[in-house]
């Protein structure tokens, strides 16, 4: 609805298994479906719009086309072509921001997928496209279709933001998207809490569970809400379950303080459970069990695997983590 006149709607495909001389120029015809005069067609096959279109005067045309060859005597098909009128956008696209979290072991992120930019649009039949800020593109892109976000090149520990826009060709509408890259190190490894949650799937506890928990667990240990973060992310030896990595910044490189923090974890389970609605199954620090050895001489080995990363993406939130591993061993 309301193109302008000109407009081209469509390319008509030839094919002639005849030889040159038998087959173009080619010759185009409407035969019927266009009493008003609304299309016409040129001898390249272009059918363009002849008038403004009203869809609520008509909204649907079937138009009958015939193509004859330059051969003696000329051959012809027949096709049909189908269109249909719909409403012009109204409806600006909305967009969701997006905050980003990658765990890097070690000073850079050597890049990949790192999530993907929603946006929805009212209009039925609009085609939404994304674009993403010239400056950042040498560090960045976005497929201009699906609104993935991929990370090209080793970036730097640190924050970046980008500015991302969708449009449906009449409104453009923007976004900020925050990207954090986090620097992960062995002795933070060695004071992390593994905590492993029962039938529940990445993108379900950061859609809806990870803000709720980290408030909650701000409350239980005394910290500031940005001082819990989730260090790795990954689906546990049984497949429903989901084993959590997290860093507590403030237990620092101290023992002590880890025990505390454990104990407190430990002894609010069932009033996280409560508040989260979700099963904790267990909170880890040492993989202990089946080692015959005493508590104090078991020391616990955590590692990542940079070449595995995983990328768990919501409307508004994504992390991209590596696959961790934890080992046991006794000192004695």
């Amino acid at each position: 609805e309301n193109k302008p006149v000109g407009f081209s709607v469509l390319q008509l495909v030839v094919t002639d298994k005849d030889s040159s001389h038998n087959g173009p120029p080619f010759l185009f015809t409407i035969l019927s479906g266009n009493e008003e005069n609304t299309f016409q067609i040129n001898q390249q096959g272009v059918l363009t719009t002849a008038a403004a279109l009203n869809r609520k005067v008509r909204d649907h045309y079937l138009i009958h086309v015939k193509v004859a060859d330059n051969g003696k005597p000329p051959l012809s098909s027949l096709t049909y072509i189908d269109i249909r009128v719909i409403e012009e956008s109204i409806y600006s696209p909305a967009i969701l921001p997006l905050e980003i979290f990658i765990t890097a072991f070690g000073e850079e992120y050597s890049g990949g997928v790192i999530g993907k930019i929603h946006a929805t649009d009212q209009d039925v039949y609009d085609t939404l496209t994304y674009s993403l800020d010239p400056k950042m593109e040498s560090l960045f892109s976005v497929s201009s279709t699906g609104g993935k976000l991929i990370a090209h090149k080793k970036l730097d520990v640190g924050q970046y933001l980008l500015n991302v826009t969708v449009t449906d060709g009449k409104f453009t509408t923007a976004a900020d998207i925050t990207v954090h890259i986090r620097q992960i190190t062995q002795d933070l490894l060695n004071h992390s809490i593994a905590i492993r949650f029962a039938n529940l799937a990445p993108e379900e506890f950061i859609g809806d569970y990870w803000r709720n928990f980290q408030r909650a667990l701000r409350n239980i240990l005394g910290v500031r809400r940005n001082d819990i973060q989730i260090v790795s992310l990954q689906p546990s030896d049984s497949p429903s379950n989901l084993d959590v990595l997290l860093n507590i910044e403030k237990s620092g490189s101290s023992q002590h303080p880890m025990r505390i923090l454990l104990h407190k974890i430990n002894s609010s389970v069932p009033d996280l459970e409560e508040i989260l609605g979700v099963q904790i199954i267990d909170v880890f620090h040492k993989l202990c069990a089946g080692l015959d050895c005493p508590l104090k001489f078991c020391e616990e080995k955590v590692t990542v695997d940079e070449n595995v990363m995983s990328t768990h993406s919501t409307a508004r939130l994504s992390f991209v983590t590596p696959r961790h591993h934890r080992t046991a061993v006794c000192l004695c």
